[in-house]
């Protein structure tokens, strides 16, 4: 309107671009924010493998590349001398370290060289701090729920297959609509997909029931944004939207007008006092008293409630994997090592008895 001469000035507040400045002249600028992307929080749930989150993924192979290392140690020197070498030795040497630390005992015996206790000694240190942490974190990770907050970026968008909304004809849809590369081109291509929803201005107003079934992630400034969460947050008195981390697209935000008119510069500098006074921030808290409720809600909160079953299925899942493992290991022993350990039975006719196993008094070796 203010292109056809049909308005002086435009009250609502618009970005600048080049394409527009071309159009109409700005006057000083109200604000500045920054895209981002909104979307409805998750429920509260409970990871399956909850149970491996009290040490880093670094922490378990650090505990794996210990093992090896602890057992070749204990085991090269048996190695270097073949007269000390026994299969008892070996095997006692080798996995005295996993039985410290799965907190079984271990046998004392006379053989025991002193290097040995020494370096079985600090291994036994070293698990005694590991699980005592282990086990502690794990009773804290137990007692808290997190909620989820997926879309934090725009490279989230491609690991989540949700709908994208976009509003029709602001600066922050031209970007995404003109850029010829990076993110923002990916994110534009995926229209192919029928993932981009482009709504109107006048349709805002609906679009947090849409956010709100799950299924969906907005697009646009965060100033809008907060809105609706400030609006949200007044009608049910919770948080029901998360704010994007990552901020996209620099939008300073101005009043337009006709071109070359006298009233723009007279009414910015009457803006220019308007900011620098604090009226514009006042005004937005005034009319939205709930603005920032919902920036800083927490994502995780703890819990009074008993544990059930699917809070700590993960563990039966485990246990029931070990079991799977340990009958095929006893399968195989049956079927393949056993039979070749010996002759059962003496009357077998498939057994052939070797005149060299025997010695002298006839006392197998």
């Amino acid at each position: 309107m203010a292109l056809a001469k049909e308005a002086d000035i435009a009250l609502g507040l618009f970005t600048m671009t080049t394409e527009r400045a071309t159009a109409v002249d700005f006057t000083d600028h109200v604000s500045i924010n920054y895209a981002r992307i909104l979307a409805a929080r998750g429920s509260p749930e409970v990871t399956l493998w909850g149970f491996l989150q009290p040490l880093t993924t670094n922490v378990w192979i650090g505990i794996l590349a210990a093992l090896v290392v602890y057992m070749l140690v204990m085991v090269m020197p048996s190695c270097i001398s073949d007269k000390t070498l026994t299969r008892s030795r070996l095997m006692r040497s080798s996995f005295h370290c996993v039985r410290v630390l799965l907190q079984q005992d271990v046998d004392e015996g006379s053989s025991w060289w002193w290097w040995e206790r020494v370096v079985l000694g600090v291994w036994m240190l070293m698990t005694l701090v590991l699980t005592r942490s282990y086990s502690g974190n794990l009773m804290a990770l137990l007692a808290v729920r997190l909620i989820p907050e997926p879309f934090q970026a725009l490279e989230d968008l491609f690991k989540h297959p949700v709908q994208i909304i976009m509003v029709k004809g602001t600066a922050e849809e031209q970007a995404f609509r003109t850029a010829t590369s990076g993110i923002k081109q990916k994110i534009w291509n995926l229209r192919k997909e029928n993932r981009i929803m482009r709504v109107g201005a006048a349709q805002l107003d609906g679009v947090h029931v849409i956010l709100l079934e799950g299924k969906s992630a907005m697009i646009n400034l965060d100033v809008y944004h907060k809105k609706i969460m400030a609006s949200e947050f007044t009608k049910t008195g919770s948080c029901m939207f998360s704010l994007g981390n990552m901020r996209y697209i620099p939008a300073v935000e101005a009043m337009a007008g006709r071109k070359d008119s006298p009233l723009v510069p007279a009414l910015g500098r009457k803006i220019v006092q308007m900011t620098q006074s604090g009226l514009y921030d006042y005004w937005q808290k005034k009319f939205f008293p709930n603005l920032t409720s919902c920036l800083n809600s927490p994502t995780k909160f703890a819990i009074t409630t008993p544990l059930a079953i699917r809070n700590i299925w993960g563990m039966f899942l485990l246990l029931a994997g070990g079991w799977i493992a340990s009958f095929l290991v006893l399968f195989v022993e049956i079927c393949f090592l056993v039979p070749l350990q010996g002759c059962p039975h003496a009357t077998d006719e498939r057994c052939e008895i070797d005149p060299r196993s025997f010695k002298e008094d006839n006392t197998p070796h």
